[in-house]
């Protein structure tokens, strides 16, 4: 695979250890709504789909139906919790990672689903915020993964094209995401989704490691 010189990252399930924050973060807002916790095996699954079919599929109350009204309210109140949580972990190898491909000169982006205030916050609490030109949050964009708008804010943002690019992600939604928007995509496997998920999506590689990332990234 050819170095490309802009790299835009996933975050949840790529470079942040973040699942069981998204859980308590999704239990959270269901306990405000008077609603049992969500089905964490389920929930795995949703990974890195839009944040509304997420709360769509977590949605425990047998009689209240979820409206747009309703979905908005679920919505904001998830992205208030995740504000006041605690941060999810960074990934061993991932800061190694980010400050090796900035040293080399390549320019990063994040393009996630998460709020960008959150994201932001995890990002500077992991120390790795300066590594980042833009960072896409899924509160930015008028369509969320794996719709390519993600992807083409941040490439407007850097002023770069999408031939110049590969996304990074662990779920089937970055991978499309990447197609549509014209970019490599590669996929890692310690997330949410399997290797078969990822190249059926349209990964042009899948990786298992983070060592094995950095190789290709930078071409080692």
């Amino acid at each position: 695979m050819a170095i490309r010189p802009v790299v835009l990252f996933d975050l949840d399930g790529t470079l942040l250890d973040s699942f069981g924050s998204i859980g308590d973060m999704i239990d959270a807002m269901l306990a405000d709504a008077g609603h049992v916790p969500c089905d964490r095996v389920a929930l795995r699954r949703m990974i890195g789909a839009p944040l509304d079919e997420v709360i769509r599929m977590a949605w425990t109350g047998p009689d209240e139906v979820l409206d747009a009204a309703r979905m908005e309210w679920a919505i904001a109140t998830y992205r208030a919790h995740q504000l006041r949580g605690h941060a999810p972990l960074f990934f061993d190898g991932a800061s190694e990672l980010l400050g090796a491909l900035r040293g080399a000169g390549r320019r990063l982006a994040v393009v996630t689903t998460k709020g960008a205030a959150a994201a932001n916050r995890a990002l500077a609490d992991g120390g790795c915020l300066g590594y980042f030109d833009a960072v896409i949050g899924g509160d930015m964009v008028p369509h969320m993964k794996p719709h390519p708008a993600p992807a083409q804010m941040a490439l407007r943002r850097l002023e770069m094209s999408p031939g110049d690019s590969v996304v990074v992600g662990d779920t089937s939604h970055d991978m499309h995401m990447a197609v549509a928007a014209g970019c490599l995509g590669i996929g890692v496997t310690w997330g949410a989704h399997e290797a078969s998920q990822l190249r059926e999506a349209g990964a042009s590689a899948v990786v298992d490691s983070m060592a094995s990332l950095r190789a290709l990234l930078m071409g080692d």
